[in-house]
């Protein structure tokens, strides 16, 4: 056997010759991408085996260029007799998960970062000593936060703990969190941070895309474990679970900012610590929530 031959047969790039409009040979990786049989293929036309214009256009006038074969992602080009095929599918499919994570990274570190800019005003403003030390405060409490998410710290449970501990640094990041209902009686065991962040993104959807009012509640999902969520009195929606889907927005924020991240972040978070995150509709409205490890039992303050 020809020893180039050899290698073609060998090799995971599909490989194509041709001798005028007709094929003279491919290689069993060229095949499979072209869904085809090579030994039928041979001295048939190229349209026949090719059966795509764009590649028939490769062949005639020669690039390169990258389409989509029978499901599969295939960059193709085309040089003299010859057509060479490489798929791409899980290089692309790689790609796009290393962007979806990098777009929900960036989503989870919107918030501190806002709000540290937000205390750089008032510091910037002159503030009295007693604003100026809160000031001071919260911000190493959101840089400590920050530094947390980078080393990629609180997932760990925790002793138990309730929600309603979060309210107060909930309000300070969204004004709008202050004219919330509260009913949160039974303790958790999920980390501080992965909580917040769960909630910051519930809060914020429920406060833009629903109507009053919003309540964060807890409730018994399961044998030690509690559903957190966030229920509002807007109109029920027809699909909840594509709304988790990065991108995926429901027809109520049609005109409203957003990168329709936020519920694809919480499900990432709720699956971090066994959990998981869900829309349900309501009689009157709708809850998004997660389910989380249930403490035993919190001492009051």
């Amino acid at each position: 056997m020809n020893p180039w031959r050899a290698a073609w047969e060998a090799s995971e790039e599909g490989v194509v010759l041709f001798e005028g409009e007709r094929v003279r040979y491919l290689n069993p990786a060229a095949a499979r991408l072209l869904d085809t049989d090579a030994g039928r293929a041979v001295g048939r036309p190229a349209a026949f085996v090719l059966r795509h214009h764009r590649l028939l256009e490769l062949v005639r006038c020669g690039g390169a260029t990258s389409l989509t074969l029978h499901g599969r992602r295939v960059a193709a080009r085309a040089r003299g007799e010859a057509l060479f095929l490489r798929d791409e599918t899980e290089t692309v499919r790689a790609r796009e998960v290393l962007e979806q994570e990098r777009r929900l990274l960036a989503h989870e570190f919107r918030t501190p970062v806002a709000g540290l800019l937000a205390l750089l005003e008032v510091l910037e403003s002159g503030p009295e000593p007693g604003d100026r030390e809160q000031a001071l405060a919260l911000m190493r409490e959101e840089a400590a936060r920050l530094l947390r998410l980078v080393q990629g710290q609180g997932q760990a449970r925790t002793p138990p703990w309730r929600l309603d501990e979060l309210r107060p640094r909930l309000e300070r990041l969204l004004p709008g969190a202050r004219a919330l209902r509260w009913s949160t009686p039974h303790p958790v065991t999920a980390g501080r941070d992965p909580i917040f962040q769960v909630l910051l993104n519930l809060v914020e959807n429920a406060l833009r895309y629903g109507k009053p009012p919003v309540e964060v509640r807890t409730r018994v999902h399961a044998p030690g474990v509690v559903a957190v969520e966030v229920v509002d009195a807007g109109e029920p929606l027809a699909d909840y679970e594509r709304l988790f889907v990065p991108g995926g927005r429901g027809m109520h924020a049609a005109g409203v900012r957003g990168s329709g991240l936020g519920l694809a972040l919480v499900r990432r978070i709720a699956r971090g610590w066994g959990g998981e995150a869900y829309g349900r509709r309501l009689e009157e409205g709708n809850a998004f929530g997660v389910t989380v490890p249930e403490g035993e039992g919190v001492e009051d303050a």
